[in-house]
């Protein structure tokens, strides 16, 4: 993930091919859960693919920078800039929550 939309994948972490995600703005953060791979970055950019091939832009609902995502026990999450912090069920429709900080979350796992 990275510079103006790039996305590069490898199915043996060697050998890499790169992948056009259809935007222009910088991409910090990609997870894979449920048979999906998100990644975010730039203006609230979320980004979906099943395949890591080809990608959906969805709405996230914000302008911040986004850094960091991660999925567990059913739930996607992101986080950003400001204490920004989005959740989703179904990888399309993201909701926001209330943060207990404003400073800038720049990563986010999930443990179980």
């Amino acid at each position: 993930m990275g510079h103006v939309g790039t996305i590069l994948t490898s199915s043996d972490g060697t050998s890499w091919n790169e992948r056009t995600s259809g935007t222009s703005k910088y991409l910090y953060g990609v997870t894979h859960g449920n048979g999906l791979f998100v990644t975010v970055g730039d203006i609230g950019t979320i980004l979906t693919s099943p395949d890591g091939n080809s990608w959906t832009e969805r709405d996230s609902g914000t302008s911040n920078l986004l850094f960091g995502v991660t999925y567990g026990n059913g739930l996607f999450v992101t986080v950003g800039l400001g204490g920004t912090i989005f959740t989703s069920l179904d990888r399309t429709t993201w909701t926001e929550r209330t943060a207990v900080t404003s400073v800038d979350l720049l990563g986010v796992t999930y443990f179980q």
